[in-house]
């Protein structure tokens, strides 16, 4: 699935790109993408409007208009291509055409993505069980704190609770408890300030170094023009089983945290107690 760095590396291409054009078409090539408020009334609604701002919140892009905003979430395999209007390519769910420029569309193999054309209440209605975002100002040990206090659930589950922390998932939790030298089968409610505030920095400098790189290209991610993040080529324990942890040297070991299949450092995330 698509974490917080692929879906903001999206949001900036999005806002390069079609920021001040205006919709002339929208054609709704398979009706369970639409959410709300139908099908036919996000084709309606959203033809004539110019896009104000390209925003994010968690794992979702938000497109402002002049009246409303488009929220897409990609879900496991969905994917933003900007290309030609009358070019789609397979498993393409929705198209949307501008006065000018390439033309947003919304490609998924699996069919799980969502999309939703609110006005901002509601958005804010949607988006309202979110966790705070990790890469915003004051985001710090001190915020995992608030959250995490009593919680026995493993910190590597409790990471990709979206109303813990907004955009984290399996990669990135994997690598910012390696960066913070956690466990992920540590009680989260267990983890001192020192070590939460060590764990906080780890996420934030994880999620930018995933920006920094385009995100991570596994089995979906792509750029909206197709090109290929390079993350992948930066992770230290990720899908590395049996390589050498790159701090030390020992052998990364896969193991299942939370029913999700996790990678680990057994030298340097020692459980503790």
């Amino acid at each position: 699935m698509p974490e917080l760095p692929e879906v903001e590396t999206i949001r900036r291409d999005l806002a390069a790109a079609i920021v001040g054009r205006r919709v002339v078409r929208a054609e709704i090539r398979d009706a369970s993408l639409v959410h709300a408020p139908s099908p036919e009334g996000l084709s309606r609604g959203l033809c004539g409007q110019t896009v104000r701002h390209a925003g994010r919140r968690g794992k979702h892009l938000l497109l402002h208009l002049d009246d409303g905003v488009l929220v897409l979430h990609l879900m496991m395999s969905g994917r933003v291509f900007l290309r030609p209007a009358d070019d789609p390519v397979g498993h393409t769910r929705l198209v949307v055409a501008f006065d000018e420029g390439p033309a947003l569309h919304f490609v998924d193999m699996r069919r799980f993505g969502r999309a939703w054309l609110l006005p901002p209440p509601a958005v804010d209605t949607l988006l309202a069980d979110l966790g705070p975002e990790p890469l915003e100002a004051g985001f710090d040990g001190g915020t995992l704190h608030a959250a995490l206090q009593g919680r026995r659930r493993a910190i590597k589950p409790t990471l990709l609770d979206q109303r813990i922390v907004a955009g984290v998932g399996n990669i990135y939790a994997d690598e910012a408890l390696w960066l913070s030298r956690i466990h992920p089968d540590t009680p989260a409610g267990s983890l001192s300030r020192r070590r939460l505030n060590n764990l906080a920095q780890a996420i934030v400098t994880t999620l930018r170094a995933g920006i920094e790189h385009d995100g991570t290209s596994f089995l979906t991610h792509v750029g909206s023009r197709g090109e290929r993040g390079r993350y992948q080529e930066q992770l230290n324990v990720f899908q590395r089983t049996g390589e050498p942890c790159p701090r030390c040297g020992r052998a990364i070991k896969r193991l299942v945290v939370g029913q999700r299949g996790t990678h680990i450092c057994p030298r340097c995330q020692r459980r503790r107690g």
